[in-house]
């Protein structure tokens, strides 16, 4: 099996997308459209790789040339988003794809490789990060839904019903509202927000696939998330709501319309996104019964092959065999931030809603997470 560039010619998308629907291993993060979504918003260059077999298409991975804050560029995929990776009909297909991903690197000057599996696959890369997903089987009765979760859970949707928030979903339209909600409380956190076009360009692309869920009190909006639909599943990969409003607990009432409005589409699982143990949103996500799941996140440096030479290789016959193969292990990162990144985060913190606004997009452009 030879892997090779997906061109994406006329009629390149609707096969790379028809294989990834009926692909058991694949997800929303695969579908064709997010190489535009990534280029238009960031400028990164797409490089999607596809194995051609005689039945058609026998797997896929989408790779984004990415340029980091350093300068320095590596082929992710998927960056920004919580997964990714090879898609295959047999590890034999998933290796072919891994070793034209390593000489792809290589031919690009890449200085690593990075891959966001949700399962763990045929490529013997080391692992990276620490990040889980956290996702909820739904039943086809919302009131049965409502019927299991933790009478605390439900008094705090109750009391955002009776403190007058109320729910509704749009498309494009609610894209300021929401943008307003998700800048702002990105500021409180002390991280650097996407840019408005990437949202923009992510309803755009996936059309009535991609909505919006908007939390308003007297007409105002104080929570919001982005919903994406894939077969079986919808996910809400973004959310936020404004601190000064949490009294009132409109997150709650924001997950909770989605997880009921999901059962009535007939969707059967809920995924509520990634998250790093033990935080405030993975208790968040806990508490709605949901289920830990962890991504097989992988990362290798891409080295380019030593010079063949007749005295003996030194170090260890791992280490060998990896650089054989063309890349390099590299020790996984802890997902706690260090003393540098703590300073940022409260420096960020300070700076006033607008500016962080405008400097945002151009730092978070650059970072793949």
């Amino acid at each position: 099996m030879r892997a090779e560039l997906c061109p994406f010619a006329p009629g390149d998308e609707a096969a790379w997308d028809a294989y990834v629907r009926r692909a058991p291993t694949a997800g929303h993060c695969h579908l064709s459209g997010w190489r535009r979504v990534v280029a238009r918003s960031y400028g990164h260059r797409p490089l999607y790789l596809w194995v051609l077999g005689p039945a058609g298409v026998a797997g896929v991975l989408p790779l984004i040339l990415f340029r980091g804050l350093g300068g320095r560029h590596a082929l992710v995929s998927m960056p920004f988003l919580d997964d990714g990776g090879v898609v295959a009909d047999s590890d034999e297909v998933a290796r072919a794809l891994g070793r034209a991903a390593l000489g792809l690197g290589r031919r690009c000057g890449a200085a690593a490789l990075e891959l966001r599996h949700r399962r763990p696959g045929a490529l013997a890369l080391p692992a990276h990060g620490g990040k889980v997903t956290l996702a909820l089987a739904l039943a086809g009765d919302p009131r049965r839904m409502w019927a299991g979760f933790d009478p605390k859970l439900r008094n705090q949707v109750r009391k955002a019903q009776k403190s007058g928030l109320e729910v509704g979903w749009t498309g494009p339209d609610g894209l300021a509202d929401f943008y307003r909600v998700f800048a702002r409380n990105m500021r409180d956190l002390g991280s650097p927000v996407h840019g408005r076009r990437f949202f923009g360009a992510v309803l755009e692309e996936f059309g009535d696939g991609a909505r919006l869920a908007i939390v308003r009190r007297a007409g105002r909006a104080i929570a919001g998330g982005l919903c994406l639909a894939f077969r079986d599943t919808l996910l809400m990969p973004w959310a936020s709501s404004l601190r000064t409003e949490r009294w009132a607990c409109p997150s709650t009432l924001l997950y909770w319309e989605a997880i009921r409005w999901a059962c009535e589409k007939g969707f059967v699982r809920f995924d509520f996104g990634r998250s790093s143990p033990g935080s405030g949103p993975y208790r968040f996500k806990r508490q709605w019964g949901a289920a830990v799941e962890p991504l097989h996140w992988q990362r290798s440096a891409i080295v380019r092959p030593a010079p063949r030479s007749g005295a003996a290789a030194a170090g260890p016959a791992a280490d060998v065999a990896s650089r054989a193969a063309g890349v390099a292990a590299e020790p996984t990162r802890p997902d706690r931030p260090g003393p540098l990144a703590r300073a940022a985060v409260a420096a960020w913190r300070r700076l006033p809603v607008a500016l962080a606004t405008r400097l945002g997009p151009v730092l978070r452009g650059r970072l793949s997470q």
